[in-house]
């Protein structure tokens, strides 16, 4: 009976031994992280080994779309970004830990019962598991860890101590850093508005020279040209013809080298506003019923100089009944700009790190419309940009559309990708990307038919 006792102390001691051990790890890790992603990441590394874990994830819940979103996952990377409403999941382990604020212990998926979409979606095959709410003093839960598969064994109570332990610190942690990250974005987003007004001051003699120029050079001058082409018609026609012949070229580059600037100009303001909504997190939208199909090649129309010179050709395919739907006309238009800006810069950033020899290219952008059928696999209008470039690598595509996007583009932020990501969310649709190494890359925006809009 002693030997019995004296063995239940020592496992009782391992426990406690773990568990400080634990503590002192991730105490260590989350003072040396300042950013949230890093904070995460860190976590998860210290709670999966700690478990002796083979995956695992980190859900984090967005309180504006009422969604636990995938912010950091180890085993199965292409769940992140994907979203849980926790609202309807009603059977899910993530979804129950977060509404109860329990902990949830599944030693046999099998038998307790596991949503296999995501097994599914990734190919991973999970045999056991532990759910953990991340809960702040008071109460509050504000995400959920998912510890999978036990490498030499299965997760018990003891596990499940040390993550609630892991979990409770890391929630404290995750908030200050959010409370950090948000007076720094508030800052940066006070800095940005102060420098949006000085880009678009500064835009205004561009445009107003740009205009003083045609009306007070250019079109005069070729009045004039008109003028004595019409004296000499008669008498030196072959010098006529020869005239017409020499300034045609120019008559065709004036408007377009004027639409340019014109065009370049309201980008410019555009993407001023853009990332001011980004860095605030906020995205409004003005939901009227337009035509798709103008919206894109408007659009499109912007690109053509910058596509051509780098032997790019943009070519739309619409469908001609396409009916006019709803959607904010400034975002979609920004989005489609976006993705295509994107494809050209990745064209010409592969070429000129000759990763790819310098040749034509082909970029497609497609707008279609499903009516019938009920969102997402019906009731869509999808529009699609796809190209024939590089593609994106393994581990940048992991990452787009994620708050930790990687841009392969010099100086890039990837702030683009997240933006589409943003216009998508806000019309209550979704992205998707699919690369082909070497053979280039697709995107699509698909966007409800079903929105409800207020008129007045």
């Amino acid at each position: 009976m002693l030997s019995e006792d004296l063995e239940d102390i020592r496992e009782k001691l391992a426990v406690r031994e773990r568990q400080i051990t634990a503590v002192h790890r991730i105490s260590a890790a989350l003072v040396s992280r300042g950013d949230l992603d890093a904070l995460l990441r860190e976590t998860l590394m210290v709670s999966l080994d700690t478990v002796d874990a083979d995956a695992g994830s980190v859900l984090l819940y967005d309180t504006e779309r009422r969604r636990l979103v995938f912010r950091w996952v180890v085993g199965k990377t292409e769940l992140i970004g994907r979203e849980i409403d926790p609202e309807a999941d009603l059977n899910g382990k993530s979804a129950t830990a977060f509404r109860t604020g329990e902990s949830i212990l599944t030693t046999d998926v099998r038998r307790d019962g596991h949503n296999l979409s995501f097994d599914v979606a990734t190919g991973y095959h999970t045999e056991n598991m532990l759910t953990i709410p991340l809960m702040i003093r008071g109460g509050e839960v504000i995400g959920v860890m998912q510890a999978l598969n036990k490498r030499h064994s299965r997760f018990d109570v003891g596990d499940q101590e040390l993550l609630e332990i892991i979990g409770g610190l890391a929630a404290t942690a995750i908030i200050n850093a959010r409370l950090a990250e948000e007076a720094q974005l508030a800052a940066v987003a006070r800095a940005v508005g102060d420098l949006g007004h000085d880009i678009k001051n500064a835009l205004t003699p561009i445009e107003s020279m740009m205009d003083t120029t045609v009306v007070a050079f250019i079109v005069p001058m070729f009045e004039d040209l008109d003028r004595l082409k019409e004296e000499w018609r008669g008498s030196h026609a072959d010098m006529v013809n020869q005239l017409e012949d020499s300034t045609q070229p120019l008559r065709d580059w004036y408007p377009e080298v004027q639409g340019s600037v014109k065009d370049g100009c309201a980008d410019i303001r555009e993407m001023v506003g853009e990332i001011a909504d980004y860095i605030k997190g906020a995205q409004s939208t003005h939901m009227e019923i337009n035509n798709l199909q103008e919206v894109i090649q408007e659009r499109l129309r912007r690109l053509a100089v910058l596509a051509r010179n780098r032997r790019v050709t943009i070519e739309f395919e619409g469908m001609d009944d396409l009916p006019p739907i709803p959607f904010d006309r400034r975002l979609i238009g920004r989005a489609v700009f976006n993705l295509v800006n994107n494809a050209l810069g990745a064209m010409s950033d592969a070429v000129r790190q000759k990763k790819i020899a310098l040749r034509d290219f082909h970029i497609c952008v497609c707008a279609h419309y499903v009516p019938d059928g009920v969102f997402p696999d019906g009731g869509y209008c999808e529009i699609e940009v796809r190209d024939d470039g590089p593609g994106i690598p393994d581990h940048v595509l992991k990452t787009l559309f994620t708050p930790h996007t990687i841009s392969t583009t010099p100086g890039g932020t990837g702030i683009g990708t997240r933006f589409v990501k943003s216009v998508a969310d806000a019309h209550g649709g979704f992205v998707g990307v699919e690369s082909f190494p070497g053979h280039g890359a697709r995107f699509w925006i698909r966007l409800p038919l079903n929105v409800h809009i207020t008129l007045g």
